[in-house]
């Protein structure tokens, strides 16, 4: 198995129409990679569980203080997108990542994830992004600005 580069986007929303497209748009043939979705996430002593993501992104976009992340697998194996992903921030913002093959060799290229990138960054209507290899992202808005500005220094 290779390594995976992470391309990350950031909204200031908690839409779960924006997800919803965002998934149909990146990652249209996919399985939840979960059973079970717990508040908070992986507690003893949840005190909200939901069946399916669908049912957790309804609950996460009216209770914006609930961090959480949801994951997907595509089930297109010929897709370049191999995951899908969604941060929920305690801040009420969404950050919306896909997984791709990167390649970890001695030259190095980029152009898989780079490209991932500008489409993400094009879809959103967003400057704000960047890639991270195995690597979780921000846990805010402001971090991941922040994370963003030093990259393009």
């Amino acid at each position: 198995m290779g390594y995976l580069a992470d391309i990350y986007v950031i909204k200031k929303t908690r839409s779960k129409k924006l997800a919803d497209d965002f998934l149909n748009h990146f990652l249209p043939n996919r399985k939840e990679s979960s059973s079970e979705y717990l508040i908070p996430e992986y507690s003893d002593n949840p005190t909200h569980e939901f069946e399916n993501t669908d049912e957790l992104m309804s609950f996460l976009e009216k209770n914006e203080n609930y961090p959480n992340r949801i994951y997907w697998r595509n089930t297109d194996e010929k897709n370049l997108n191999k995951h899908g992903m969604i941060f929920y921030n305690e801040d009420g913002t969404m950050i919306f990542g896909i997984s791709r093959n990167a390649e970890m060799s001695g030259n190095l290229n980029t152009e898989n994830e780079d490209q991932c990138l500008i489409e993400m960054k094009k879809y959103f209507d967003t400057n704000l992004g960047y890639v991270q290899y195995e690597n979780p992202p921000a846990d805010s808005y402001e971090e991941f600005v922040e994370i963003v500005n030093n990259l393009e220094k």
